[in-house]
Parts: structure tokens; sequence; C-alpha cells
């Protein structure tokens, strides 16, 4: 697996799209600094996921955006694919080839592509999990990066080592895993609280079902006989109407023969009107044919007048046209006898130009020859003055040579001069030296003092710090108790709230009324709610209370009866069931008599129901008539007791809820034990509002002692951090010393050399200056020569040149009669060209003329032939006006005979309207008998449809199903006892929940499952846990094998980029492998064991360098992007790295950013990065077949 292409648009400065082809081996990226390398190898980063802007060297992800340019627009797009070779299947893919493509726009929006498929971010990062690559991984490095792994913390650098080791993947599924551990949790608690409210709820939706049932019974049987009794009245009914309906239809064919012949009536009056249109349309063609007959006589008669005129104005024209025939005629006369007169002058003149022409010939042949001779002898006169300039020049020479061997005498006096006191200068720097170095050895054992007591302070502190931190432990541990104890209540009063807000506990029908209500302002309006949420009930009483108001706790409670009545009728038209509403306008409240009041009075611990709840005024009539003769007693034998004193005529509720009915039945065992249902569930939610907020305070109490003891924790801690700091700064001082007396001793060393190196100079500079005072004469010598043999050459130049201008002057002589000549062959030349524009002149306007003849004899042809034309127009004309003057006589006879037409049209038309009006006033007249019949007939279907929806509202029943339930009644009187005696065993059953028999299954059902649901989420826990640990020992296992190789492979590269020195890898904590930091200790050779941050730059990024190839060497990553890691480091340095890399290179792919010469040289291809458009980065590629020579030229 390698990387094989980027492709870069519209990235940082990469305005222009780019396309970077790799092959395996090491590739590098050069360019001067500004240009946009590292933009390349952060657009790998960015491509690979980087959700950090700062990483991308920005402040927004917009930033990565091309911004434009003083000559470019901003581009709203930017888009970087990554194409990964995939043949070896490293990643778990189908493809050979894995396309990665990021997109973001400038409105914030982000893209990713997997083959250019549409994926998600996660999607990209667990392909490419634990093979080396991504923007946490070891794959791409840069100069930030390097430091940043000496720099950040233990806990924070393992994060490399875990993608190393391979364990990301496994850690990614841990993470999952415990995700769904506590949302498992945290089901099983929800399911455990829901199923503890339904087993609240089974047994009384158990005693209420069978109840149901029995009233249902009675119910058909009362059904049976009210519907027989409607369905008697539902036929009488329908005879009725039968008779009327008769009635009707006779009405109605009267009604249809008077339709038939208003239809006829109508048909005629649309043949009359047909007839009109027709007229109409008729008349209208006549009157525009006539008129446009007007009008075409007067455009004739225009016609003939206008051709007149044109005969006149064609006279006109003819006498014009042949007196310009006749000028044309002269001018072609007098051209051409001028034409022959200018033919004989140029002539002449060419005559005179050939002359002219031989004789500068001549003279200019005698001028060049006399050129040729003083050319001659102006080189032997250039060639001895050069000669004088070289001997100048040497001369010159020797004087500078012998100027410079003065110089340098007086030179070299002046040296021996300064490095003489230079001499008694380092003599005297020797023994400051050696003073200082003293000085400084003194100071370095007062620093090692201060050492010792700080660190000895740092101890105490440190002890102060550990028992802080245990204490802070603890009392952690305590917050984290009373945290948890705040989040179970706070969850078990989510499930209460979710519970009341979808009123669980109540019938069906009464939670669709309430959800409409709620949903529907209009329909609630008038409506109070339940009878469980108008009252409040002491602790204690909440399973008596809701036991003696048994199913009246679902009540409603409304303003009025209208209010009751628009409940009950949306119900019906929504099928939602049955309820039971109680107007405040209605219900009457009840009392205890003075009697009754007596014998309560004189029993210990009985009370009466209404005294011991509380509610608002308004509800007080509802509560008395539902509470005041129900009696509270604290055990079933005292309300026995109670009961038989009151002859059985209250209702006694025990506190336990087991009831003595009115008349003497008993009702009670465990079904309700030790829960209230719907006042018990308001009931917990009440205290558990109040236990979260005890809690909340507690759990306040306690952060602000832990706050405490932190900030008294921070204070040791920032002491701590300033002794560590003065300590740091001190052992820096004690380096510096350190350093500043080896310094001081080498300096010493280095005087001594110096002194020696003067004495050796003055040596050589006094030999120096004999040999210089040697050659001083010798030169003084060969000037002399030199300036003898000038003063002969000299001579000879002088008589050259008074010879070479007398020649000079022969020729100048030759040069102006030469000149004079062609002066005159100019002139004569300019007259032969003169004479030439004239004849072409002559013969020009001679042609013309003749054309415009020409053109004018056919013209007046042409004249003469519209004469004949305009004759014959006139004549048509005139025939033709003739012709229509007789037509437009005729239209206007026909025009008068349609006028006459259309008046008997008229008449016939006005006959059939009076008729049309007799047949409407019949058909008012059946009308309104067939409307008084049709209002008997409806108030007999309204009598009819009224048994209809009585039928169905109360029974659900339609005519057609009633019929199934048809029986004869011979006794009208018998039937309506019977239907008595079924109503009055009903009201003794009390109040029903018909919804209870559902609702009994429903909640059954429902606890069934949850029950099963409850076991598989604690096997599904039991599950994850093994899961979690399973996988954390192999992370342990993993982890620390591949730790210990890195560890051994660190140290080896070390030694090796190093030259010596040792490096090491240790866990922070060996115990808890999985949550250990790393530390690095590194010792380059010569140096002492140090902390990272004295090492110079150059060791820094050697040492970090030195773990990234330990890393490669474990395990190597397909491809690895290095951006000028080896900035820092000195060309020694460079090569060894280079030549690590290349022993890499052959497991991994690497581009490397760089400006190297020493890494260059390694790579196989280079890429240049260069801004020949300001601000936008270019790329120019290179192969290179052998590297050496092309980095060298």
């Amino acid at each position: 697996m390698y990387l094989k292409r980027l492709e870069i648009q519209g990235f940082k400065s990469f305005a222009n799209k780019i396309e970077m082809q790799f092959d395996n081996g090491i590739i590098g990226v050069v360019g001067p600094n500004g240009s946009g390398k590292s933009n390349i190898s952060d657009s790998i980063r960015w491509v690979l996921g980087e959700q950090s802007p700062k990483s991308l060297r920005g402040s927004k992800m917009e930033d990565v955006i091309f911004a434009g340019t003083t000559t470019r627009k901003p581009v709203g797009m930017a888009e970087v694919s990554l194409t990964l070779d995939n043949t070896s299947m490293l990643m778990p893919i189908d493809y050979g080839e894995v396309t990665i493509t990021r997109r973001v726009y400038r409105s914030g929006e982000s893209e990713y592509y997997l083959n250019k498929s549409s994926c998600r971010l996660k999607d990209i990062r667990e392909l490419l999990m634990d093979t080396g690559i991504g923007k946490e991984g070891y794959s791409i490095i840069g100069q930030g990066k390097i430091d940043e792994i000496l720099s950040s913390k233990p806990e924070e650098r393992r994060l490399i080592f875990e993608e190393a080791a391979g364990i990301i993947k496994y850690k990614t599924r841990r993470d999952e895993a415990e995700k769904k551990l506590n949302a498992t949790r945290e089901n099983l608690l929800r399911v455990a609280d829901i199923l503890h409210e339904l087993e609240n709820q089974l047994e009384p939706l158990k005693n209420q079902s069978k109840k149901a049932l029995k009233y249902q019974g009675i119910k058909e049987k009362l059904l049976r006989l009210e519907v027989n009794l409607f369905i008697r009245e539902i036929d009488k009914t329908e005879a009725g109407l039968k008779e009327l309906i008769d009635q009707i239809d006779l009405l109605k064919n009267s009604m249809e023969n008077q339709k038939e012949e208003k239809q006829k009536l109508n048909q005629q009056i649309e043949d009359v009107n047909q007839l009109l249109n027709q007229w109409d349309e008729s008349f209208s063609n006549l009157q525009n044919k006539f008129f446009n007959t007007e009008n075409e006589i007067k455009k004739k008669e225009g016609a003939i007048q206008l051709s007149k005129e044109k005969t006149l104005h064609n006279d006109e024209n003819l006498e014009r046209v042949k007196e310009e025939i006749l000028k044309l005629k002269e001018e072609e006369i007098n051209a051409n006898s001028q034409l022959e007169i200018k033919l004989i002058e140029l002539e002449e003149v060419c005559k005179e130009l050939d002359q002219l022409q031989k004789k500068v010939i001549d003279k200019v042949e005698s001028y060049e020859r006399q050129a040729h001779h003083n050319s001659s002898r102006e080189k032997d006169m250039e060639d001895s003055k050069s000669y004088i300039i070289d001997a100048l020049n040497e001369i010159s020479d020797k004087k500078s040579e012998l100027n410079s061997l003065k110089t340098l005498i007086r030179t070299m006096e002046e040296r021996l001069h300064q490095i003489n006191k230079e001499l008694c200068d380092f003599n005297e720097k020797l023994k400051e030296k050696n003073t200082e170095v003293t000085s400084l050895e003194e100071n370095l054992k007062l620093l090692v003092h201060s050492i010792d007591s700080i660190e000895e302070e740092a101890k105490e502190i440190k002890g102060l710090e550990e028992k802080l931190d245990n204490n802070i432990t603890t009392d952690s541990q305590q917050l984290e108790v009373l945290k948890n104890q705040i989040n179970h209540r706070q969850s078990r009063r989510n499930v209460l709230e979710e519970m009341e807000k979808d009123h669980e506990g109540f019938n069906k029908s009464v939670k669709n009324i309430l959800q409409a209500c709620e949903k529907n302002p209009t329909l609630g309006k008038g409506i109070y709610g339940v009878v469980a949420d108008l009252l409040k009930v002491p602790k204690g009483y909440e399973v008596a209370i809701e036991t003696a108001l048994g199913v009246a706790i679902q009540n409603i409670v409304s303003e009025t009866e209208a209010d009751a009545k628009r409940l009950i009728e949306h119900m019906k038209r929504n099928n939602l069931g049955r309820i039971t509403i109680l107007p405040l306008s209605a219900i009457q409240s009840r009392n205890i008599n003075n009697e009754e009041h007596r014998i309560i009075g004189e029993q210990k611990n009985v009370e009466i129901a209404l005294d011991i709840i509380s509610c608002d005024e308004k509800y007080k009539n509802i509560f008395s008539n539902l509470l005041a003769r129900v009696l509270i007693v604290p055990n079933i034998d005292v309300g026995i007791a109670v009961a038989k004193k009151l002859q059985y005529k209250l209702k006694i509720v025990t506190i336990d809820g087991d009831v003595i009915n009115i008349g003497g039945s008993l009702t009670g065992g465990s079904s309700i034990k030790n829960t209230a249902g719907i006042l018990g569930r308001k009931r917990e939610l009440e205290d558990l509002v109040s236990q979260i907020h005890t809690l909340e305070l507690r759990m306040d109490n306690q952060k602000n002692k832990l706050d405490n003891m932190v900030s008294k924790k921070k204070e040791y801690t920032q002491v701590l951090l300033n002794l560590n700091n003065t300590l740091q700064k001190n052992k820096i001082k004690e380096a510096t010393l350190l350093n500043k007396i080896e310094q001081a001793k080498k300096e010493e060393i280095q005087y001594r050399a110096s002194i020696l190196q003067i004495e050796g100079e003055i040596k050589q500079l006094n030999n120096v200056n004999e040999d210089s005072n040697k050659k001083q004469l010798i030169i003084d010598e060969e000037i002399l020569k030199i300036e003898d043999h000038i003063s002969d050459t000299r001579q000879t130049v002088n008589e050259i040149h008074r010879n070479l201008q007398l020649e000079k002057e022969k020729q100048e002589a030759l040069n102006i009669e030469i000149t004079q000549s062609k002066v005159k062959e100019a002139e004569v030349e300019g007259q032969k060209r003169a004479l030439l524009q004239e004849i072409d002149h002559l013969q020009a306007t001679i042609e013309k003329a003749e054309k415009l003849k020409i053109l004018k004899q056919n013209e007046v042809a042409n004249i003469n032939s519209k004469y004949s034309h305009l004759e014959e127009e006139i004549n048509q004309t005139q025939s033709e006006l003739t012709l229509l003057r007789e037509e437009g006589k005729n239209l206007e006879l026909k025009l008068e005979e349609l006028k006459i037409k259309k008046s008997e049209i008229l008449k016939e038309e006005e006959n059939i309207k009076r008729r049309l009006e007799a047949n409407q006033q019949v058909t008012a007249d059946i009308q309104e008998n067939g409307h008084k019949l049709d209002l008997k007939k409806t108030k007999l279907e309204m009598q009819q449809q009224s048994y209809y929806n009585k039928l169905w509202e109360e029974y659900e029943l339609t005519y057609n199903s009633a019929q199934e339930m048809k029986q004869e009644i011979e006794d009208i009187g018998k039937a309506t006892r019977e239907i008595k005696e079924y109503k009055d065993e009903i009201r003794a059953l009390g109040n029903i929940n018909l919804e209870s028999i559902d609702e009994y299954e429903r909640v059954k059902e429902r606890y069934d499952f949850l029950k099963k649901q409850k076991d598989d989420l604690y096997q599904a826990q039991e599950s994850l846990k093994d899961v979690i640990d399973e996988m954390e020992k192999n992370m342990e296992i993993q982890f620390i094998n591949q730790f210990q190789i890195i560890r051994e492979n660190f140290n080896n590269v070390f030694i090796k980029l190093f030259g010596g020195g040792k490096a090491d890898l240790i866990l922070e904590d060996e115990a808890n492998i999985l949550k250990s930091g790393v530390d690095i200790i590194a010792q380059p050779p010569g140096k002492k064991l140090q902390n990272l941050s004295l090492l110079s730059g150059g060791e820094r990024a050697l040492t970090a360098i030195s773990l990234l190839f330990a890393i490669l060497l474990v395990k190597p990553s397909p491809f690895c992007i290095l951006d000028e890691i080896e900035a820092a480091l000195d060309d020694a340095n460079v090569q060894r790295f280079s030549s690590f890399l290349k022993e890499l290179s052959e497991t991994t792919q690497f581009i490397i950013v760089t400006h190297r010469k020493g890494t260059m040289e390694i790579t196989d291809a280079l890429y240049g990065v260069t801004m020949e458009e300001e601000g936008v980065s270019s790329l120019v590629s290179v192969k290179l077949a052998d590297k050496n020579d092309d980095i060298a030229s």
C-alpha cells in the first residue's frame, strides 16, 4: 500500500487544480520560503480528517479556501483528493485503489467522499484505523509536530504509541462498548421503575374488569329491548314517507312536461338569434365591401394623377443628360492634347538622367581607391600607437607593483608594531581569565548549596500535597455517591412525570379526551381536569382515599352541563369511548345527618374522608358528593364495629384499602397493599422533588468543601511549581556556570596558542621584508628600458600622420564632387517622377470621361423607355376605375334589401318570448306545491333520522344491523318495566370502567414484555462487561509487547544518529498500562543526562526523529509525510538522517518537504513549488535518473 496520487484545487495558495503522481521510494518537495510547499502536507492532513483550523495554520476552517489576490477573485470551494494503492488489501475494503475526497464551501458546509461515493468522516477514520495513516498518527510529521512530541505531556504523547501498537481500533471499540453499557444500565433502571408502577396497576384493573363484564351482560339485555322499541317507531315513520313520495312523483311528472315545452321555446329563440347573427354578418360583409370599393376608386384616381406628374419629370431629366454628354466630349479632347506634350518632355528627361548616372559611377571608383590607400596608412599608425599604449601600461603595472611592494613593506612594519602590542594584550587577558575561572568556581559552590535547600523544601510541600490529594479523593467519592443518589431519584422522577404526562393508569377514553383538550383549547374550555388532579391528600391516606373514590377518581370535572355535553359529543363523533363528567353547576353536596355525626363522634380513630382531603373551594360540592358519606378507619375490626353502629348506611374504608360497603358487603385482600396508585404516584413525585432538593443542597456543600481543598491543592501546586521553576532556573544557572568555566578554560588555551602564533608571525614578517627590498631594485631598471623604446616609436607615428593628412584632403575633394553629381541626378529623377504622375492623371481623366459618357447614353435610353410604360399604366387604371364605380352601385342596392329582412325576424322573436313567460308561471305553481310536500317529507325524515341517530349514539347500531336483534313486542308496558329493572341493576353496580377489560389485558401484556426485556438487558450488560474486560487484556498485552520493541529500537536509532549516547522510553504508571503516560530520556554523547528542554534545537529534532524512525521500524506506515523536520540539523546530521531515511524507504514511501541539499540527494523524484503569479502556487516535477549529478549541477 502506498500514496499514489494527490489532487488539490482551491486549497490555500493552490488556486488552480494540480495533480501530483507518486511512486514508491522518496519524493522531495522543494521551493523558496513562502512558495506554499508546506500547504501540500497541510492538504494531506486536512483530507485525512483534521478538524482543528489551528493545526492547519488558520483561525477557522474557511481559511483553507483560496482567498484571492490583487489579480484573482476568491474561489468558493476547496477540494483535495488522496488516492491510495490498496492492492495489498491493508485497508478492509474490496478496491485495489481507494480515493478519499474532502470538500469545504465558504458557507461552512463540508463533504467527504470515498471512491466518489458520499460518506461520513467516521467511515474514513475506521477505514484508516491502525494503518499508521491519519491526522493523529505518525504518517504526517512537521517541525511543530517534532517539538510537540518532546514538549507535550506524557499522557498526551502516548497517542503515537497507541497508533504504532495497533490498539486504536480496540480502544475505539472499547469506548463504544462502554457507551452501550451505560445506556443499558440506564435502560435497566427505567424498565425496573416502569415494572414497579405496572405491578401497582394490575390487581385493581383485574377487579374492575370482572365488574365490567357483569355490566356488559345486563347491558346486552337492556340493549335488545330498547333497540326493538326504536325499530317499531322507525317502521311507523317509514309508512308515512311512502305516501308522501307518491304525491311528489306526480308533481315531478308535470314539472318535466313544462320543462320540455320551455326547452322547445328556448330552441326557437336560439334559432331567431342565429338568423339575426347571420343577418348582422351579411350586412357587415356587404358594408365592408362597399367601403373597400369606394377606397379603391379613390386610389385609382390618385394613381392616374401621379403617372401624369412622372411624365413631366422625365422630360426635364432628358434635357439635363444630353447637356452633360456634350461637356464630357470636350473634356476628353483637351486631355488627349496635353498627354502628347508630356510624353515628349519625358523622353528628354530620361536621356539627361543616363548621362548623370555614368559620371557618378566613375567618381565613386576613384574615391574608393584613395580610401583604401589611406586606410592602410592609418592601420600602420594605429599599430604603433597600440605599442606605445601597451608599453605605457606595462610601465604603469611595474610602478603599481613597485608601489605595492612599498605598501607591503610599510604594512609589515605596521603589523610588526601591532602584533607586538597584541602579544602584550594576550598575556594580560590570560591573567584575567585565570581570575575569572576562580570566581566562577566559587559561585558554583554557592549555587549547588541553594539547589539542595530548594529540593528539601519541595519535598516537604510534596508531602502536604499528597495528603491533601487523599482527602480530595475521599470527598470526591462521597460527592459521586450523592450524584448517583440524585441521578437515581431524578430518573425515577422523570419516569413518574412521564407517566403523569401520559395519564398512565387512567382509562383509555379519559386519556383520549384529556389529550384532545390539550391540543384544542376551544374543546377544553370550561374543563378543570380529572378528580385525581383537583385534591390534595395527607401522606399515608393515599390508598384509603383512592379506594374510597374508586372509579370516580378518573371522572372529569366541568364548569357547566353544556361543557360536559360538548365533550360527550366530541367523543361520539370521534369514537373515543365513554367517560363520566361532573358539572359544577349540577352536582350537589351530600352530608352526614346529626345522628350519624353523633355516632362517629363517639368512636376513636374514625375520620370522615371529606375532612381529610383539601381542595379549592369551588370543588367543595364535588368532593362532598363523593366523600362526605365515606369514613376512614385504621383497620377492618374498627370498621366492622362502626358499620354495625351505623347500620351499614355509610361506606367505610381502612388505611390499607379494605372496604365495608353500604349494605354490609366487604371488599379487601392484598391487591393494593403498600401502594396507592394514581394518588400514591403524585405523593411519591412530591417526595422525590423534596429529596432531590435536599440532596442537591448536600452536594453543593460537598462541592464547596471539595473546591476549597482543590483551591488549597492549587496553592501547594503553585508553590511547588514556583520552587520547581526556581530549581530549574538554578540548574540552568548551574549548567551555565559550568559552560562558562569550560568556556573560560578553552579561552585560556586559545590565548596561549595565539601568543605562539604571533611570535611565529613576527619571524615570517622579517623574512618577507628583506625579499621585498631586493625586488624593488629590479623593477626600477626594467622601467627605464621600456621608456627609451617608447620615444623611438613616437617619432615614427608623427611622420605617418603628416603624409596621411595630405592623402585625406584628396579623398575629401573626390567626395564633394560625388555629392554634387548625386544632387543633380536626384533633381532630374524628381522631374521624371512628376511627368509620370501627370501622364497617369491625364490617362485616368480620359478613361473616366469615356465611362461617364456611356452611362449618360444609357440613362437617355431608360428615360425614353419610361415614357411608353407610363402611357400604358394610365390607360389601364382608367379601365379599372370604370368597373369599380359600377360595382359600388350594385352593393348599395343589396344593403337596402337586408334592412327589410331584419324587421321581419324581430317580429317573430317577440311572439316566442310571450309564450315563454306563460310557461314560467305554470312551472312556479308546480314548484310551490312540491315545496309544501317536501317540507312534510323532511319533517318525517328528520323524525326517522332522530330515531336512527339515537340508535347509533346510544347503541352504535345502524337500522340494518339492528334488524338482526328484531323481536315482536306484544306488550309495550311489560317491556317498559323490564327496561327500568335492568337500569336499576346497572345503577346498583356503581361506577363501571369498561376500558378496564382491554386496559387489564394491555397492562398485563406490557408487564410480561417489560419483564422479559429486563432479563435481556441484564444479560446484555454482563456480556458487555466481559467484552470490555477481554479487549482491555488484549490491548495491554499488545501495547506492552510493541512498546518494548519501540523502546529498544529508539535506543539503537538514537546511538546511530548521534554517533553515541543513550536514550530510553519509560512508562509513568506500569500498574495502569492503558492510561500511563510515556517519558522520553535522552543523553547525547559527551553530555550528562539532562532535561529535554535543555537540549539544543538540533538535538531535540534528532531525538524526535530517532523516536519516529524507531516506530517506523516496528510498524512501517504505508507512507510518511515529513515537513522540514531536518531543518534544525547541521550538515553532518542531515547526512546521517538521509542515510537512515534511505534504509526505511524500502518499506515506507516518504514525501519530504525540504530545502536541505543532503536530503534532496537521496530523493527519487522532486516536485518544485513556485509562485510565478503572486499568491498562487504552481508545480514543477522532475524524475531524477542520476540524482547526484542533477543536484550538483
